[in-house]
């Protein structure tokens, strides 16, 4: 069964294009019956839009690398896959 977690798992991915035809019908068919998930779908859209029109911060290229190591820690420790 497609599940909320399954589908808010998909959403960065489904908004570049990246899922393939079995997973992008799943994800659509998911968002066609889950009002929660259309909500946390609009929520994203929002979030992403008012970050980019954010003015561009230059990030030391130490910091930017411990960043993604970071993440990439909690990403592995939390079952997510690592980007």
């Amino acid at each position: 069964m497609f599940s909320c977690r399954d589908a808010t798992n998909l959403m960065s991915d489904e908004r570049e294009g990246q899922l393939s035809g079995g997973a992008r019908l799943k994800y659509r068919f998911h968002m066609i019956i889950c009002a929660h998930c259309r909500a946390f779908r609009r929520q994203l859209d929002m979030t992403v839009a008012i970050v980019k029109s954010l003015p561009r911060v230059e990030i030391p290229p130490e910091t930017e690398d411990e960043l993604v190591v970071a993440f990439r820690t909690r990403a592995t420790r939390s079952g997510e896959r690592p980007r």
